[in-house]
């Protein structure tokens, strides 16, 4: 199977939806026990209507893996014209392993030096071995910690950063 690497268009919002509520809910449900908590998360963050308002604005940068269908997809937020947020990596649960991570990385990271972006940071969930490995093996390294409260579930997160240019 041939897989492409592109910019995301306002069409792939359904698509990217779907695969960031069904990743989340695989990588992060078992954190809220309380089921209406974890619906509302999903309900604000992965609606359609939401992810097309994000693929709107200027300062977010997004990639979809393509093969026989989009396998998954890779947010960038601009904070500063040097720092960006790789803010979200989710490929469908039942594809990790399969590459896609790895390229939408490299093609989110060919995206930032060409606008001469100095560094990107993201947070990890601290209990999850497999990304806080993906992520050290393509060059981030820790740079503090970080407890996310979402209506009462405490999450705590490492934040990584790397560096692309001299500062």
């Amino acid at each position: 199977m041939t897989r492409t690497i592109r910019p995301a268009l306002a069409t792939d919002a359904e698509a990217i939806a779907a695969i960031g509520r069904r990743s989340f809910v695989w990588a992060f449900g078992h954190l809220y026990p309380r089921k209406e908590v974890l619906d509302r998360y999903l309900d604000a963050t992965y609606s359609v209507a939401k992810i097309a308002a994000s693929l709107a604005k200027p300062a977010n940068v997004y990639f979809v893996a393509e093969g026989d269908r989009i396998e998954g997809f890779l947010k960038l937020k601009a904070e500063s014209p040097d720092r960006w947020q790789t803010q979200k990596l989710y490929i469908d649960p039942d594809l990790i392993q399969g590459g896609a991570g790895k390229q939408l990385m490299a093609a989110g990271e060919e995206a930032m030096l060409r606008r001469g972006v100095a560094s990107s940071w993201l947070v990890v969930y601290e209990g999850n071995g497999r990304a806080l490995r993906f992520y050290a093996g393509l060059g981030y390294a820790p740079a503090g910690t970080r407890t996310l409260d979402f209506e009462g579930t405490l999450i705590r997160f490492l934040e990584m950063e790397k560096t692309f240019l001299a500062p």
